[in-house]
């Protein structure tokens, strides 16, 4: 195939709304994250645009007429395909494009369907069922005859959307409060999922046909609260008060092979591209399992997980967005007109 060389990359985003107390703009970004972005693709290329999605989305990307889109666009709306809208566009285009395609994005958004195709490849997750209605509610009560705790969410959402201190129940009555809160805030089903007690650690993976982990990182209380550690919205959003991200060096050693082995053998049955955060917790027994897969993980240089997990092992934001685009551009057999940081 010949080789193309590019000089003019848009960045595809959504914008957070200044000023919102509630979630629905959660995944999107900070306007400081796309000029970092921005700042890092100029000393690659000599054009660099930003487009912001929107109803003419189409006509904006025929008009600046990118020769690659760096992707970050979560989608507008609240369906579950919502991050297949801009790949889909792109596509149709002939546009070439960072991260994984519409069908993989639509399947790891939807956490049930992403919990059930990594069962089915022998990659550890946790009990998972999903209910629609209330109506439903009653089949679930036996889950609780073992005294176990159950992680009530929205089913098809991301960076923690929905997840609250309050979404770990330990009976009936208090996962049907939490369901029906589900229903009615993010009219979607919900999404019921073993608790897993022990730690949480986090792994960037990058690559195609072989991927790799660029490190991980262990999420962890940096106040001791004596009640079951979440990474909720609350911690998140207070993370500098509430949270501390340990390297990679402080998770044992048997633990990182196994986290290491099944990110990679999730990163390949889900068919991913380019890159991806991929979330774990241990169970009572220190198994690592999966309890998220992000393709469109966040990348801000302040706050992100990725970044953050670059920094403790000794990367910078530069070499993050530098493999990112190394391996994206040469899986679509494109190459830069100067390669000097190469």
């Amino acid at each position: 195939m010949k080789v193309k060389h590019i000089k003019k990359i848009a960045i595809i985003f959504n914008l957070k709304k200044k000023g919102l107390k509630d979630d629905s703009c959660e995944e999107y970004d900070e306007i400081e994250t796309i000029n970092a972005l921005h700042k890092e693709l100029k000393t690659f290329v000599p054009f660099v645009c930003r487009i912001e999605q929107s109803k003419n989305l189409v006509e904006d990307i025929l008009k600046v007429n990118p020769d690659f889109v760096f992707n970050l666009a979560e989608g507008l709306g609240a369906s579950r395909a919502r991050e297949s809208q801009v790949p889909c566009i792109l596509e149709s285009l002939n546009v070439p494009y960072s991260g994984s395609d519409p069908v993989a994005l639509g399947l790891t958004l939807d956490k049930y369907l992403t919990n059930i195709i990594l069962k089915e490849a022998g990659v550890p997750v946790p009990r998972a069922f999903t209910v629609e209605n209330i109506s439903q509610l009653p089949c679930l009560k036996i889950i609780f005859k073992k005294n176990n705790l159950f992680i009530v969410k929205p089913r098809w959402e991301g960076s923690s959307r929905g997840i609250f201190l309050n979404s770990v129940v330990s009976n009936f009555n208090e996962l049907k409060e939490r369901a029906n809160f589900i229903f009615r805030k993010y009219k979607q089903p919900a999404l019921v999922e073993e608790f897993l007690e022990n730690d949480e650690i986090t792994v960037g993976v990058c690559g195609n046909r072989f991927p790799f982990i660029l490190g991980m990182m262990r999420v962890a209380e940096k106040n001791k609260s004596g009640t079951n550690f979440l990474y909720s919205q609350e911690n998140k959003r207070n993370w500098e008060e509430r949270i501390k991200y340990e390297p990679q060096s402080l998770i044992e050693k048997s633990i990182q092979k196994a986290i290491e082995k099944y990110s990679v053998k999730a990163f390949k049955a889900l068919e991913l591209r380019d890159i991806a955060r991929i979330d774990f917790r241990l169970n009572g027994a220190n198994v690592p399992k999966i309890i998220d897969v992000n393709p469109l993980p966040g990348l801000s240089p302040y706050y992100s997980d990725l970044p953050i997990i670059c920094k403790l092992n000794g990367k910078n934001y530069s070499y993050l967005i530098k493999t990112i685009l190394h391996e994206a551009l040469k899986r679509n057999s494109l190459k830069l007109v100067t390669q000097k940081r190469y």
